[in-house]
């Protein structure tokens, strides 16, 4: 007696694009619901940059500044703020939590399309840097605070919202290799010295002033000022500019990659 023929093997299905787009679409929402629905992650992102512009502009006397210029550029450096926020927190302290619980593994293993989880993060940072720095723009413009157009708060939108994923970036690297309670101190910790180091706020003396450069907060803030016409200090050009912070971007990638394939 023959034994029976083994059935042939049939792959899994490719996804079409639609169906593929609907699931990074979904995973969008969710992600997008998650954060609504955790206020510890969504107000700092969301309110705090204005928040702490309005408190120190008030306080401190920013607003009260004679050169329009100072304004625009305390402005747009809180904006900065903004855009390095949600990728930080997001990525650092979230997926730091994710793989201690492992949720992060839990994802990788199901049949969803490759990199839709981490598309659905950097898709988030972006939505939330844009409701953030949108936010800003109109608490100045409400208050008075920053002489902004129109026209320059539209130039200077996709730079800030493009201007997020190296820090999306930065907190993937530090997300892959931290835990889910050393990653809030570290995470903190590089996003209090870029925002002081950087010259977001006041340039900084010349005794430091150099190390702006090993800051990707800073390449984005100079893109910034170059994009709302204001002064800037662009170190070789807007492309360079552009050129370094690509390079942080992979450079960052890279080394979280290399820490998931070595936990695997």
């Amino acid at each position: 007696m023959s034994a029976p023929s083994a059935a042939p093997y049939v792959g899994h299905r490719t996804m079409t694009r639609k169906r593929m787009l609907r699931a990074y679409g979904k995973e969008l929402k969710y992600e997008c619901l998650r954060m609504l629905r955790t206020p510890a992650f969504a107000i700092p992102t969301l309110l705090f940059p204005t928040l702490f512009y309005l408190l120190i502009g008030f306080i401190f006397g920013a607003f009260k500044a004679a050169d329009p210029n100072v304004q625009l550029y305390f402005f747009l450096g809180f904006a900065t703020m903004g855009a390095m926020t949600p990728g930080m927190f997001s990525f650092g302290v979230g997926l730091a939590s994710e793989r201690e619980r492992g949720l992060h593994r839990l994802k990788r293993a199901l049949p969803m399309p490759p990199g839709a989880a981490l598309l659905g993060k950097i898709a988030l940072c972006v939505v939330s840097v844009t409701a953030a720095v949108t936010l800003l723009a109109a608490s100045g413009i409400a208050f008075g605070t920053v002489p902004m157009t129109f026209a320059r708060f539209a130039s200077v939108m996709p730079v800030l919202a493009v201007g997020a994923i190296p820090f999306c970036a930065l907190g993937l690297m530090i997300g892959s290799m931290t835990g889910g309670r050393s990653a809030p101190a570290i995470v903190n910790v590089l996003y209090m010295l870029m925002l002081y180091l950087s010259g977001l706020f006041i340039p900084l003396p010349d005794s430091i002033e150099k190390i702006v450069v090993i800051s990707p907060a800073f390449y984005l803030h100079q893109l910034t000022l170059a994009s709302a016409g204001a002064h800037s200090t662009l170190i070789g050009g807007a492309l360079t500019h552009v050129a370094v912070l690509v390079a942080m971007t992979l450079l960052f990638t890279v080394l979280a990659a290399r820490r998931f394939v070595r936990e695997d």
